[in-house]
């Protein structure tokens, strides 16, 4: 019985000194297919304000657009978890006030805000839903965040 005991915790140790461990790391080496943001977003991680109009223009760019409202009821102001993410990986998010944001072709698709909008060479590919269960935990949590982020777009050039 000592022996099993002795095997079992050998084993164990094996597994935690050998890095096995119950995060997940971020890997951008996959084979999942994602998409690269225009230059000019990897850059220093910031808010750059844009308006409809401009908007409406940048039909054949890839990008990532925060559409916010100017009152939080979260826990966690989710601007911070996306400023978190940004900084990280010092990619810049284009940020519109919602009003201003329902005058954009993207509103036929976006309904809801708070919300993260990834679009790749002007068509929208996914999107945090305000008004889905399914999203909060990525709007709360840095690390859902990141992995939802991972799952489309490169974090560098």
């Amino acid at each position: 019985m000592a022996k099993k005991i002795f095997i079992i915790t050998l084993c164990i140790i094996t597994l935690i000194m050998t890095g096995c461990s119950f995060n997940k790391k971020i890997n951008q080496n996959d084979n999942v297919e994602r998409f690269y943001l225009n230059d000019e977003y990897y850059n220093k991680g910031n808010f750059i304000s844009i308006d409809s109009d401009k908007l409406n223009k940048m039909t054949n760019e890839s990008y990532v657009l925060f559409t916010y409202n100017n009152y939080c009821s979260m826990s966690v102001p989710c601007e911070e978890i996306f400023e978190e993410f940004m900084k990280k990986y010092k990619i810049d998010f284009l940020s519109i006030p919602f009003e201003e944001f329902k005058n954009t072709n993207i509103y036929k698709t976006v309904k809801y805000a708070p919300s993260v909008i990834l679009v790749e060479k002007g068509n929208v590919v996914a999107y945090l839903d305000a008004e889905s269960d399914d999203d909060l935990n990525k709007y709360q949590d840095i690390n859902e965040f990141e992995e939802w982020m991972n799952n489309y777009v490169y974090f560098s050039r």
